[in-house]
């Protein structure tokens, strides 16, 4: 159905309210960097924000319908009961908003099975209600994951040359934003990099590559009682972004435990899942990770303190200094003799 011209397309502002004003006792709405989480009754609803950073695009209604799809394809991986399916938010003749129904399609949702809260990994570490064989039960979920996800890197192209290239991305944003010591953090990444290209090429050729989650952090994993461990929210709008060295999710999982005061849990699912594998990788190349990872993060909170999501950009401004400066730490370590 053809919109009516007189009628202005609804804004996300009023989209959120719309789903907003669903909530009920016990439900919530949830922002994050890209999107927006609605728990309503047993469900839970994703709207994605109409936005364009480098390497994601949901600037357009047709690039978040493909998302939508994607991301319920892609997480079904980790969380195959979780992603149910992919709903049209409609604009109605007379003008109001509906999920499914009549009219004209005006954005995407995703609708899943609401999970308790309580039971994702930061909120069990957090009140020390993960033992370490829940820890063990993750790390073996995980590891099953990467023996399937298994895959090669697009062309000829080394690992190290898609590393330095995602690390010269984070530091033209940290620079920009002039964070403390982003010059030293980026000469210090880079020659590692310089450093330990045959290690890196090792890696490739060793079938330590995969296609992962790409957003591995505590938050998304889940542990359901006797049922397996779930992992929700991949990263799903850039499969560029999914395929990497498997040690260096677990180390961006480490490095988002670490930072909830828990880095002893999040190297224990480390450790487990890299001798599930025997992969025996090198000290010098988990710090590495750990600072790669710290410095995107680093670079996304630059991104969101120009976002008017509410906020005090300078909250978000410390939170990026923050992880430059573990990225340094590690990076550091990472070139120690």
């Amino acid at each position: 159905m053809v919109r009516d011209v007189r009628q202005p397309p609804p804004s996300i502002d009023r989209k959120v309210a719309f789903l907003r004003q669903r909530c009920g006792p016990g439900d919530a709405a949830i922002e994050t960097h890209f999107a927006w989480i609605f728990l309503l009754g047993d469900r839970a609803w994703k709207l994605r924000k109409p936005v364009r950073r480098e390497g994601m695009d949901y600037s357009t209604l047709d690039a978040r319908r493909f998302g939508s799809f994607e991301e319920v394809r892609l997480n079904r991986r980790l969380a195959p009961d979780v992603y149910l399916h992919a709903s049209p938010l409609m604009l109605r003749p007379d003008g109001q908003l509906e999920i499914d129904g009549d009219g004209e399609v005006v954005d995407w949702l995703v609708c899943m099975r609401r999970l308790d809260r309580r039971r994702q990994l930061d909120a069990l570490l957090s009140h020390a209600e993960v033992s370490d064989a829940g820890l063990d039960r993750i790390a073996h979920v995980l590891a099953t994951f990467y023996r399937a996800g298994r895959t090669g890197l697009p062309g000829a192209e080394a690992l190290s040359e898609r590393l330095l290239r995602q690390a010269d991305r984070n530091h033209r944003v940290l620079r920009m934003a002039e964070l403390p010591d982003a010059t030293e953090l980026c000469d210090s990444q880079r020659r590692f990099l310089d450093l330990h290209e045959a290690l890196l090429m090792a890696r490739v050729e060793a079938g330590c590559i995969v296609e992962g989650h790409g957003d591995l952090r505590p938050e998304h994993v889940f542990l359901l009682g006797d049922a397996p461990p779930v992992v929700l929210d991949c990263l799903e709008f850039d499969r560029d972004l999914r395929v990497l060295d498997r040690a260096e999710e677990l180390c961006f999982l480490e490095l988002e435990c670490a930072r909830l005061g828990h880095g002893a849990a999040g190297a224990r699912i480390r450790a487990t899942c890299l001798a599930d594998l025997a992969d025996e990788a090198p000290a010098t190349l988990l710090d590495f990770f750990r600072s790669h990872r710290a410095a995107t993060r680093a670079k996304l909170y630059v991104w969101r303190a120009d976002e008017p999501d509410g906020v005090d950009p300078s909250h978000w401004r410390r939170q990026a200094v923050a992880y430059a400066s573990l990225a340094l730490e590690s990076v550091r370590r990472a070139l120690s003799p």
